[in-house]
């Protein structure tokens, strides 16, 4: 398994080793996410080579948002990613989505035991992009985005359906007068 280090200049897109074309980063982020042209293999002085992937918080906190505006259902692993990326308890969650939702009712969501009602998810899908939404500004949001959002369940008519990759880029975005990098998702994945 590839060591990974976040790449901690300033330049997020500067440095030195291979960069990659494709690099999947589901297994850091715990949801399907593939860096494009982002990641790079560097061989340290020491002769181990390891892969950086620049701002990685921030492409954690861009791929939750990303994945809360895919119209597929939520499964429990991506429930819990989320969870787990805006930095809330279960306890702390399942308070959030109202007071009807107990830390054991989200824990049977997040261990895919229970399936999620259609207005609790979009509650929780509101909860994780506003908590979110300002440290990902290479994502385009507003809650009108999820609340017009017609969720489908795929796994209905084909049990084995995987959720589309989302693929995310560096990329420059004006904030308050300065460019800096930001992750963006790929736009053929927004839709």
């Amino acid at each position: 398994m590839d060591r990974l280090r976040q790449d901690p200049r300033p330049d997020a897109g500067a440095g030195t080793g291979a960069v990659l074309d494709r690099y999947d980063a589901s297994h850091l982020i715990g949801l399907n996410v593939v860096v494009i042209e982002g990641a790079r293999r560097i061989v340290d002085e020491d002769g181990e080579e390891y892969i950086s992937v620049p701002l990685i918080d921030q492409l954690a906190k861009a791929a939750a948002i990303a994945r809360c505006l895919m119209p597929q259902r939520l499964l429990g692993q991506e429930i819990k990613a989320m969870r787990r990326i805006a930095g809330l308890t279960a306890k702390e969650l399942a308070r959030r989505l109202g007071e009807k939702t107990a830390p054991e009712t989200l824990s049977r969501w997040e261990r895919g035991e229970q399936g999620m009602g259609g207005y609790a998810e979009k509650v929780l899908r509101l909860v994780i992009c506003e908590d979110l939404k300002d440290e990902a500004p290479g994502v385009e949001y507003d809650a009108s985005m999820i609340a017009h959002l017609n969720q489908i369940d795929p796994w209905r008519t084909e049990p084995n359906y995987q959720v589309p990759a989302m693929e995310f880029h560096l990329a420059k975005v004006r904030e308050d007068k300065c460019l800096r990098d930001a992750w963006n998702i790929e736009p053929r994945q927004a839709a």
